[in-house]
Protein backbone atom coordinates (compact mmCIF):
# COMPACT_ATOMS: atom_id res chain seq x y z
CA UNK A 1 0.00 0.00 0.00
CA UNK A 2 1.20 3.33 -0.66
CA UNK A 3 2.04 6.35 2.05
CA UNK A 4 -0.38 8.55 -0.38
CA UNK A 5 2.57 11.28 0.36
CA UNK A 6 1.62 14.57 -1.43
CA UNK A 7 -2.57 13.59 -1.13
CA UNK A 8 -4.18 15.31 2.30
CA UNK A 9 -5.75 12.87 5.33
CA UNK A 10 -9.65 11.69 4.10
CA UNK A 11 -12.01 14.47 5.76
CA UNK A 12 -15.30 14.37 7.33
CA UNK A 13 -16.74 14.73 3.59
CA UNK A 14 -14.25 12.37 1.80
CA UNK A 15 -14.12 9.98 4.46
CA UNK A 16 -17.84 8.50 4.15
CA UNK A 17 -17.47 8.38 0.11
CA UNK A 18 -14.99 6.38 0.18
CA UNK A 19 -16.68 3.97 2.93
CA UNK A 20 -19.69 3.60 0.47
CA UNK A 21 -17.59 3.51 -2.73
CA UNK A 22 -15.91 0.37 -0.73
CA UNK A 23 -19.10 -1.36 -0.36
CA UNK A 24 -20.08 -0.51 -4.11
CA UNK A 25 -17.12 -0.15 -6.24
CA UNK A 26 -17.76 1.86 -9.40
CA UNK A 27 -15.50 2.33 -12.84
CA UNK A 28 -14.24 6.41 -13.08
CA UNK A 29 -12.98 6.73 -16.76
CA UNK A 30 -10.98 9.70 -17.28
CA UNK A 31 -10.55 10.99 -20.16
CA UNK A 32 -7.65 12.81 -20.25
CA UNK A 33 -5.43 9.74 -19.00
CA UNK A 34 -2.45 11.20 -20.22
CA UNK A 35 -1.60 12.99 -16.97
CA UNK A 36 0.72 12.07 -14.01
CA UNK A 37 -2.12 13.61 -11.73
CA UNK A 38 -4.56 10.91 -13.06
CA UNK A 39 -2.06 8.08 -12.89
CA UNK A 40 -1.93 8.42 -9.26
CA UNK A 41 -5.40 8.93 -8.45
CA UNK A 42 -5.89 5.56 -10.10
CA UNK A 43 -3.74 4.19 -8.79
CA UNK A 44 -4.86 5.72 -4.77
CA UNK A 45 -8.25 4.70 -6.03
CA UNK A 46 -7.26 0.77 -6.46
CA UNK A 47 -4.99 0.55 -3.59
CA UNK A 48 -8.57 2.21 -1.72
CA UNK A 49 -10.27 -0.62 -3.19
CA UNK A 50 -13.18 2.42 -4.54
CA UNK A 51 -13.92 1.16 -7.92
CA UNK A 52 -11.37 0.03 -11.04
CA UNK A 53 -9.87 3.35 -12.81
CA UNK A 54 -10.62 3.33 -17.15
CA UNK A 55 -7.99 5.88 -18.62
CA UNK A 56 -8.39 6.91 -22.10
CA UNK A 57 -4.95 7.86 -24.41
CA UNK A 58 -2.42 6.24 -25.86
CA UNK A 59 -1.08 2.86 -24.22
CA UNK A 60 2.70 3.31 -24.59
CA UNK A 61 2.53 7.23 -23.09
CA UNK A 62 0.67 6.17 -20.33
CA UNK A 63 2.59 3.29 -18.97
CA UNK A 64 6.32 4.92 -19.76
CA UNK A 65 4.58 7.86 -17.47
CA UNK A 66 3.86 5.37 -14.85
CA UNK A 67 7.17 3.39 -15.04
CA UNK A 68 9.03 6.84 -15.01
CA UNK A 69 6.82 8.00 -11.84
CA UNK A 70 6.97 4.67 -9.89
CA UNK A 71 3.06 4.47 -10.13
CA UNK A 72 1.21 1.04 -10.25
CA UNK A 73 -1.02 0.67 -13.29
CA UNK A 74 -2.47 -2.94 -11.27
CA UNK A 75 -6.29 -2.95 -12.22
CA UNK A 76 -6.39 0.47 -14.20
CA UNK A 77 -7.81 -0.48 -18.01
CA UNK A 78 -6.02 1.69 -20.63
CA UNK A 79 -8.11 2.37 -23.71
CA UNK A 80 -6.91 3.94 -26.94
CA UNK A 81 -10.56 5.05 -28.64
CA UNK A 82 -9.35 5.43 -32.04
CA UNK A 83 -8.34 1.47 -32.06
CA UNK A 84 -11.53 0.57 -29.77
CA UNK A 85 -13.73 -2.47 -31.60
CA UNK A 86 -16.91 -0.96 -29.53
CA UNK A 87 -16.51 2.62 -32.03
CA UNK A 88 -18.34 1.69 -35.19
CA UNK A 89 -21.35 0.88 -32.46
CA UNK A 90 -20.84 4.43 -30.89
CA UNK A 91 -20.16 6.06 -34.09
CA UNK A 92 -23.72 4.29 -35.12
CA UNK A 93 -25.40 5.59 -32.07
CA UNK A 94 -24.08 9.23 -32.16
CA UNK A 95 -25.66 9.24 -35.83
CA UNK A 96 -29.06 8.49 -34.44
CA UNK A 97 -28.81 10.92 -32.10
CA UNK A 98 -28.06 13.49 -34.61
CA UNK A 99 -30.85 12.76 -37.29
CA UNK A 100 -33.21 12.60 -34.11
CA UNK A 101 -32.24 16.08 -33.41
CA UNK A 102 -32.91 16.96 -36.56
CA UNK A 103 -28.90 17.63 -37.76
CA UNK A 104 -28.55 15.02 -40.58
CA UNK A 105 -25.51 12.96 -41.09
CA UNK A 106 -22.20 15.08 -39.52
CA UNK A 107 -19.47 14.16 -41.81
CA UNK A 108 -16.76 13.44 -39.51
CA UNK A 109 -18.63 11.18 -36.97
CA UNK A 110 -15.34 8.88 -36.15
CA UNK A 111 -13.39 11.78 -35.54
CA UNK A 112 -16.00 13.39 -32.98
CA UNK A 113 -16.48 9.60 -31.45
CA UNK A 114 -12.96 9.24 -30.82
CA UNK A 115 -12.31 12.21 -28.77
CA UNK A 116 -12.01 11.41 -25.68
CA UNK A 117 -14.70 13.24 -23.69
CA UNK A 118 -17.68 12.00 -26.37
CA UNK A 119 -16.04 8.37 -26.41
CA UNK A 120 -16.47 8.93 -22.55
CA UNK A 121 -19.78 9.66 -22.65
CA UNK A 122 -20.50 6.86 -24.73
CA UNK A 123 -18.82 4.29 -22.47
CA UNK A 124 -21.36 5.22 -19.74
CA UNK A 125 -24.00 5.30 -21.89
CA UNK A 126 -23.68 1.81 -22.83
CA UNK A 127 -22.61 0.78 -19.40
CA UNK A 128 -19.11 0.26 -19.96
CA UNK A 129 -18.22 2.39 -17.13
CA UNK A 130 -20.32 4.54 -14.28
CA UNK A 131 -19.03 7.96 -13.74
CA UNK A 132 -16.53 10.39 -15.73
CA UNK A 133 -14.07 12.89 -14.46
CA UNK A 134 -13.06 15.24 -17.24
CA UNK A 135 -11.14 18.81 -18.04
CA UNK A 136 -7.73 18.25 -16.17
CA UNK A 137 -6.38 18.66 -19.22
CA UNK A 138 -9.24 20.33 -21.61
CA UNK A 139 -11.06 23.59 -21.49
CA UNK A 140 -14.16 23.97 -19.21
CA UNK A 141 -16.01 24.86 -22.61
CA UNK A 142 -14.89 22.15 -24.73
CA UNK A 143 -15.96 19.31 -21.78
CA UNK A 144 -19.56 21.23 -21.63
CA UNK A 145 -19.81 21.03 -25.59
CA UNK A 146 -19.28 17.56 -25.49
CA UNK A 147 -21.55 16.18 -23.21
CA UNK A 148 -24.51 19.03 -23.62
CA UNK A 149 -26.37 16.38 -26.04
CA UNK A 150 -26.53 13.94 -23.46
CA UNK A 151 -29.73 15.48 -21.45
CA UNK A 152 -32.30 14.32 -19.04
CA UNK A 153 -34.30 15.77 -21.46
CA UNK A 154 -33.86 14.87 -24.89
CA UNK A 155 -35.50 17.96 -25.41
CA UNK A 156 -33.49 20.20 -23.58
CA UNK A 157 -35.26 22.86 -21.31
CA UNK A 158 -33.52 22.35 -18.88
CA UNK A 159 -30.09 24.26 -19.04
CA UNK A 160 -26.98 22.67 -17.80
CA UNK A 161 -25.65 23.65 -14.60
CA UNK A 162 -22.71 23.31 -12.60
CA UNK A 163 -22.42 22.45 -8.46
CA UNK A 164 -19.25 22.81 -6.77
CA UNK A 165 -19.15 20.90 -3.13
CA UNK A 166 -17.09 22.90 -0.31
CA UNK A 167 -15.59 21.88 2.72
CA UNK A 168 -15.05 25.01 5.34
CA UNK A 169 -14.08 23.31 8.91
CA UNK A 170 -14.29 26.95 9.95
CA UNK A 171 -18.05 27.42 9.61
CA UNK A 172 -18.32 23.91 11.50
CA UNK A 173 -16.92 25.33 14.24
CA UNK A 174 -18.77 28.78 13.79
CA UNK A 175 -22.27 28.18 12.40
CA UNK A 176 -22.72 24.04 13.09
CA UNK A 177 -23.54 21.40 10.67
CA UNK A 178 -21.10 19.98 8.63
CA UNK A 179 -19.26 22.28 7.02
CA UNK A 180 -20.04 20.80 3.26
CA UNK A 181 -21.73 23.68 1.31
CA UNK A 182 -23.29 22.99 -1.94
CA UNK A 183 -23.10 25.75 -4.77
CA UNK A 184 -24.89 26.13 -7.72
CA UNK A 185 -24.58 27.41 -10.54
CA UNK A 186 -20.84 27.88 -10.55
CA UNK A 187 -19.82 27.14 -14.23
CA UNK A 188 -22.86 27.73 -16.95
CA UNK A 189 -25.02 30.07 -16.79
CA UNK A 190 -24.16 33.33 -16.40
CA UNK A 191 -27.71 35.49 -15.44
CA UNK A 192 -29.95 32.06 -14.52
CA UNK A 193 -34.04 32.70 -15.33
CA UNK A 194 -36.17 32.43 -12.23
CA UNK A 195 -36.49 29.08 -13.62
CA UNK A 196 -33.19 28.28 -13.99
CA UNK A 197 -32.49 28.94 -10.01
CA UNK A 198 -35.47 26.43 -9.09
CA UNK A 199 -34.83 24.01 -10.84
CA UNK A 200 -30.63 24.45 -9.90
CA UNK A 201 -31.99 24.61 -5.97
CA UNK A 202 -34.14 21.19 -6.51
CA UNK A 203 -31.53 18.82 -7.90
CA UNK A 204 -28.82 19.72 -6.11
CA UNK A 205 -30.92 19.51 -3.11
CA UNK A 206 -31.86 15.95 -4.41
CA UNK A 207 -27.78 14.83 -4.33
CA UNK A 208 -28.12 14.76 -0.73
CA UNK A 209 -30.57 13.09 -0.20
CA UNK A 210 -31.88 14.04 3.22
CA UNK A 211 -33.56 16.53 5.00
CA UNK A 212 -31.83 19.69 3.25
CA UNK A 213 -31.70 23.24 3.78
CA UNK A 214 -32.03 25.36 0.49
CA UNK A 215 -30.69 29.05 0.60
CA UNK A 216 -31.52 31.48 -2.63
CA UNK A 217 -28.76 33.85 -2.01
CA UNK A 218 -29.46 37.58 -2.65
CA UNK A 219 -27.92 41.13 -1.18
CA UNK A 220 -31.76 41.04 0.16
CA UNK A 221 -33.62 39.29 2.79
CA UNK A 222 -37.37 38.74 2.72
CA UNK A 223 -37.31 42.76 0.30
CA UNK A 224 -34.99 44.14 2.57
CA UNK A 225 -33.17 45.52 -0.26
CA UNK A 226 -35.47 46.34 -3.04
CA UNK A 227 -33.73 45.55 -6.03
CA UNK A 228 -34.47 43.97 -9.48
CA UNK A 229 -32.08 40.54 -8.35
CA UNK A 230 -33.78 40.38 -5.31
CA UNK A 231 -37.39 40.13 -6.91
CA UNK A 232 -35.92 37.53 -9.54
CA UNK A 233 -34.48 35.21 -6.82
CA UNK A 234 -37.69 35.75 -4.54
CA UNK A 235 -39.90 34.62 -7.63
CA UNK A 236 -37.55 31.44 -7.75
CA UNK A 237 -38.02 30.44 -3.99
CA UNK A 238 -41.42 30.33 -4.44
CA UNK A 239 -41.04 28.63 -7.87
CA UNK A 240 -39.02 26.08 -5.93
CA UNK A 241 -40.82 25.74 -2.87
CA UNK A 242 -44.38 24.83 -5.23
CA UNK A 243 -41.82 22.46 -7.16
CA UNK A 244 -40.61 20.52 -3.75
CA UNK A 245 -45.13 20.90 -2.80
CA UNK A 246 -45.61 19.15 -5.68
CA UNK A 247 -42.87 16.27 -5.31
CA UNK A 248 -44.37 16.15 -2.08
CA UNK A 249 -40.56 16.47 -0.60
CA UNK A 250 -42.02 19.62 1.81
CA UNK A 251 -39.96 17.40 4.64
CA UNK A 252 -36.89 16.62 2.81
CA UNK A 253 -36.02 19.82 1.08
CA UNK A 254 -36.72 23.19 2.88
CA UNK A 255 -36.72 26.60 0.94
CA UNK A 256 -35.31 29.63 1.80
CA UNK A 257 -35.52 33.13 -0.13
CA UNK A 258 -34.73 35.55 -1.08
CA UNK A 259 -31.61 35.29 1.88
CA UNK A 260 -28.74 36.80 2.73
CA UNK A 261 -25.23 34.49 3.29
CA UNK A 262 -25.18 35.87 7.00
CA UNK A 263 -28.43 34.70 7.42
CA UNK A 264 -28.23 31.41 5.76
CA UNK A 265 -25.35 30.68 7.85
CA UNK A 266 -25.88 32.28 11.12
CA UNK A 267 -28.34 31.40 13.40
CA UNK A 268 -28.25 34.87 15.10
CA UNK A 269 -28.26 36.87 11.84
CA UNK A 270 -31.22 34.95 10.68
CA UNK A 271 -33.86 35.78 13.74
CA UNK A 272 -32.68 39.27 12.94
CA UNK A 273 -33.28 39.40 9.47
CA UNK A 274 -36.21 36.95 8.98
CA UNK A 275 -37.72 37.70 11.78
CA UNK A 276 -38.24 34.04 12.88
CA UNK A 277 -37.14 32.06 15.73
CA UNK A 278 -33.63 30.82 15.13
CA UNK A 279 -32.76 28.09 12.28
CA UNK A 280 -31.68 24.29 13.62
CA UNK A 281 -28.52 24.47 10.98
CA UNK A 282 -26.95 26.27 8.23
CA UNK A 283 -28.28 26.23 4.99
CA UNK A 284 -26.35 23.42 2.90
CA UNK A 285 -26.96 23.99 -0.56
CA UNK A 286 -26.38 28.04 -1.93
CA UNK A 287 -27.95 28.94 -5.26
CA UNK A 288 -26.49 31.78 -6.66
CA UNK A 289 -28.44 34.83 -8.29
CA UNK A 290 -25.75 35.35 -11.14
CA UNK A 291 -22.74 32.92 -12.02
CA UNK A 292 -20.35 36.46 -11.29
CA UNK A 293 -21.71 36.00 -7.69
CA UNK A 294 -21.30 32.31 -7.41
CA UNK A 295 -17.98 32.46 -9.34
CA UNK A 296 -16.55 35.27 -6.77
CA UNK A 297 -18.10 33.42 -3.63
CA UNK A 298 -16.46 30.35 -4.61
CA UNK A 299 -13.18 31.24 -4.96
CA UNK A 300 -13.11 33.44 -1.78
CA UNK A 301 -13.62 30.47 0.33
CA UNK A 302 -11.26 28.62 -1.67
CA UNK A 303 -8.83 30.82 -0.55
CA UNK A 304 -9.00 30.36 3.08
CA UNK A 305 -6.92 28.02 4.54
CA UNK A 306 -7.97 24.32 5.11
CA UNK A 307 -10.55 24.73 2.42
CA UNK A 308 -11.28 22.06 0.25
CA UNK A 309 -13.30 22.44 -3.12
CA UNK A 310 -14.76 19.29 -5.07
CA UNK A 311 -16.18 19.66 -8.54
CA UNK A 312 -17.64 20.84 -10.99
CA UNK A 313 -20.16 18.17 -11.04
CA UNK A 314 -22.68 18.98 -13.91
CA UNK A 315 -26.04 18.48 -13.79
CA UNK A 316 -29.24 18.04 -15.92
CA UNK A 317 -27.30 14.94 -17.76
CA UNK A 318 -27.47 11.49 -18.35
CA UNK A 319 -24.85 10.32 -16.25
CA UNK A 320 -22.82 11.42 -13.43
CA UNK A 321 -19.82 13.80 -14.77
CA UNK A 322 -17.44 16.09 -13.15
CA UNK A 323 -15.58 19.12 -14.79
CA UNK A 324 -12.19 20.04 -13.42
CA UNK A 325 -10.12 22.57 -13.48
CA UNK A 326 -6.56 22.21 -15.91
CA UNK A 327 -4.89 23.76 -12.86
CA UNK A 328 -6.47 21.08 -10.35
CA UNK A 329 -4.54 18.91 -7.98
CA UNK A 330 -4.64 14.85 -6.79
CA UNK A 331 -6.45 16.14 -3.83
CA UNK A 332 -9.22 17.69 -5.61
CA UNK A 333 -9.49 15.13 -8.31
CA UNK A 334 -9.53 12.09 -6.09
CA UNK A 335 -12.38 13.88 -4.09
CA UNK A 336 -14.22 14.64 -7.32
CA UNK A 337 -13.94 11.20 -8.50
CA UNK A 338 -15.38 9.77 -5.02
CA UNK A 339 -17.95 12.33 -5.62
CA UNK A 340 -19.16 11.05 -9.10
CA UNK A 341 -18.84 7.53 -8.02
CA UNK A 342 -21.32 8.09 -4.89
CA UNK A 343 -23.68 9.55 -7.77
CA UNK A 344 -23.27 6.36 -10.17
CA UNK A 345 -24.36 4.54 -7.03
CA UNK A 346 -27.56 6.49 -6.94
CA UNK A 347 -27.83 6.12 -10.72
CA UNK A 348 -27.44 1.97 -10.52
CA UNK A 349 -30.71 2.08 -7.89
CA UNK A 350 -32.77 4.33 -10.81
CA UNK A 351 -31.22 1.75 -13.58
CA UNK A 352 -30.27 -1.51 -11.92
CA UNK A 353 -29.27 -2.67 -15.66
CA UNK A 354 -26.64 -0.03 -15.36
CA UNK A 355 -27.70 1.45 -18.96
CA UNK A 356 -28.70 5.34 -19.06
CA UNK A 357 -32.23 5.30 -20.93
CA UNK A 358 -31.29 5.92 -24.38
CA UNK A 359 -33.03 8.23 -27.35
Amino acid sequence: MSDWQGFSPLNDFTGPLLDNLKRHPKRIVFPEGEDVRVLRVSQRFVEEQAGAPILLGRREVITRMAEMNGISLKFVRIIEPEKSSDLQMFCDRYERAEQMFGNGLPMNTREIVSEPVHFAAMMVLYGQADAIVAGNMKRVASVFRAVNKYRQDPVPTKPLFAISIVLVPEFSKKFGGRGVYFLADTGVNPEPTVENMAYFAVETANMLGKSVRVAMLSASTSGSVPELAADRTRAAAALAKSMVQKDCLNNEISIEGEIQIDAALSSDSYSVRVHRNSMLQPSEVWVFPTLDAADISKKLLCMMPSVYNYGLILGGLLFPIAQLPRLTDEDRMFGTALVVGNEAIKFHLLYPQGVAPLY
